[in-house]
């Protein structure tokens, strides 16, 4: 409830109208499925452990700093060519444990533990760009706040923020759903950040540590947008500087 309101809040601020859900988006929500086969895996081996505690440490990081709460967003992290591991479905993100992930292979699931709904998404992203290694889902406020307005988020701001994130778009509140094969078409590793309509931000990363800083970066510059706006009109970097930035570290 709380993060709903500061979301709220926060989009009332950028000026535009809300967009609320419609019956029908929250009831494609209501169904979303994660059912997979399960897998009886063996022990894991040391790549799924390190991979395991990586990731335990960024979902416990991003609830210290409010960019996902209670048992909401969703990360995983690729360990070879068709496994990864994922948050689990209903697990409290604070005290998350390397037991409570859930290791995914070529589309089995770990037997006796039920994956983040978004799994097909995930897993529909890993097999489609074999250069990420670890994704992103959450709801940080600021960064939200974007995705159920009719405010655009420009990022060129500072340099920083250009070249983590380029541009930033907002894309259509189905493609969450379903197999994610159509959302993983609309994403790219050089365009890895992408707001989902009504439902957070999506960050792709070529490490577990390149996704978080996206996501960090993403929300800090929310933020200051939505601040600025308070004072006055925000200022984008032009063109000129823009395309000295591509040339310098985008090329």
């Amino acid at each position: 409830m709380e993060f709903t309101a500061r979301i709220q809040l926060k989009a009332k601020a950028l000026g535009g109208p809300v967009r609320s859900l419609t019956d029908a988006q929250i009831d494609l929500a209501s169904h979303r499925g994660s059912r997979l086969a399960e897998l009886a895996a063996g022990p894991a081996d040391s790549a799924e452990k390190d991979a395991r505690r990586e990731l335990c440490d960024f979902v416990r990081r991003g609830y210290q700093q409010r960019l996902l709460t209670s048992t909401e967003g969703s990360f995983s992290t690729r360990v070879s060519d068709g496994r990864f591991v994922i948050t689990a479905y209903h697990v409290d993100r604070a005290r998350v444990q390397v037991e409570d992930l859930v290791l995914i292979e070529h589309g089995h699931c770990e037997i006796g533990k039920e994956p983040s709904r978004a799994v097909l998404l995930h897993q529909a992203i890993y097999e489609r760009h074999p250069e990420i290694r670890a994704i992103v889902l959450a709801t940080p406020p600021n960064a939200t706040a974007f995705s159920v307005s009719s405010v655009k988020l420009d990022v060129r701001t500072i340099p920083e923020s250009y070249i983590f994130l380029r541009d930033v778009p907002v894309l259509p509140y189905a493609l969450a759903y379903g197999d994610g094969k159509e959302l993983a078409a609309a994403m790219t590793p050089e365009y890895p950040v992408a707001l989902l309509e009504n439902g957070g931000a999506l960050v792709l990363g070529r490490t577990m540590l390149d996704a978080f800083d996206r996501l960090e970066v993403l929300e800090s510059t929310a933020d200051a947008v939505i601040n600025a706006r308070l004072v006055g009109d925000v200022r984008p970097m032009g063109k000129a500087v823009i395309d000295e930035l591509i040339e310098a570290f985008l090329k």
